[in-house]
């Protein structure tokens, strides 16, 4: 990777929200922003926010569109909770073991606050 090559990513990912959010497709704000110098994704991937897409295309040297960006949809993949009895139990029994571990640290705060 060339020293230039090595700028352009830099200045492309600090064009971003860096929220890494990984709704572009790619792991994290910085693996976009290579893929985008390498000519892999478009300067408009980014799903939090397009507007850095016109600097990204500037950077780039690519020809930015004269009509605006518009937000592409995504879809996430749709959350399914058994209503197996044997998952109820084990959910009940987990909230009750983090119910009682919170219970433990706010009796030691207010333990704290007495010996003040």
């Amino acid at each position: 990777m060339t020293a230039s090559n090595k700028e352009k990513i830099r200045k492309i990912y600090e064009a971003l929200p860096k929220l890494n959010c990984g709704l572009c497709g790619y792991g994290n704000c910085g693996q976009f922003a290579k893929a985008v110098a390498e000519g892999r994704a478009s300067p408009f991937g980014c799903r939090q926010n397009p507007w850095p897409g016109y600097r990204i295309s500037e950077i780039i040297g690519a020809e930015v569109p004269a009509h605006g960006h518009r937000f592409q949809q995504v879809l996430l993949p749709e959350l399914r909770v058994s209503s197996s009895t044997m998952n109820l139990k084990t959910l009940r029994e987990e909230f009750k073991e983090l119910s009682q571990g919170v219970d433990d640290i706010l009796a030691r705060i207010e333990n704290l606050k007495t010996r003040r």
